[in-house]
């Protein structure tokens, strides 16, 4: 799924340089693999790693960044354009997720405007710490950006789809291991 957000990344005009954060270091072959740079982190939490990643884009004078989670294999090119027209003026905007309560997608202008704040409730607490600040707040739902995938039931609703990327491949050939499988068993039985 991470090569799926990143090659949709790299299809977004005005994405600029994109940066993966993660404490895993075989992530780091596949984010330089996709053209992305990469910020290895100490493993103290999502939050602390992408405060990171907002002071790096600080240092490097980015006007934006926008966060977004590796597990979002329906998010396209035309999602994020349009999620970065509609953020104009804005110093946050904010894609909720499937359910309403987590953030899937968090773009901030500049980086660091206000701190991230992902975990349970997370759509709430950006949007209440934008307030604190007075800062305005656009909230922009996007299907393929609020489809994440947490529970068995993402899974098993994305596999019903004809994604045409390396996320829908990989299903295609758990379903047909699946599908074989059972036919072993029910010749077995």
């Amino acid at each position: 799924m991470l090569v799926d957000v990143l090659d949709t990344l790299g299809r977004v005009p005005g994405v600029r340089r994109i940066t993966v954060v993660s404490a895993d270091r075989s992530v780091r072959t596949i984010a330089t693999r996709q053209g992305a740079h990469f910020l290895a982190e100490d493993k103290r939490g999502l939050n602390n790693a992408l405060r990171l990643a907002l002071r790096h884009a600080r240092n490097r004078n980015a006007p934006a960044s926008l966060i977004l989670p590796s597990d979002i294999p329906l998010v396209t090119p035309d999602e994020l354009t349009r999620l970065l027209d509609l953020s104009d003026g804005y110093p946050i905007t904010i894609t909720p997720s499937k359910d309403g309560h987590g953030t899937n997608a968090l773009l901030l202008r500049p980086p660091g405007v206000i701190n991230p704040a992902f975990g349970v409730n997370s759509f709430q607490k950006h949007q209440a710490l934008a307030n604190q600040k007075r800062l305005p707040v656009r909230v922009v739902n996007l299907k393929g950006v609020a489809l994440d995938l947490d529970e068995p039931a993402d899974l098993s609703r994305i596999s019903r789809l004809s994604l045409r990327n390396r996320t829908g491949n990989c299903l295609k050939s758990l379903d047909k291991t699946r599908r074989g499988l059972r036919e072993h068993d029910h010749k077995n039985s």
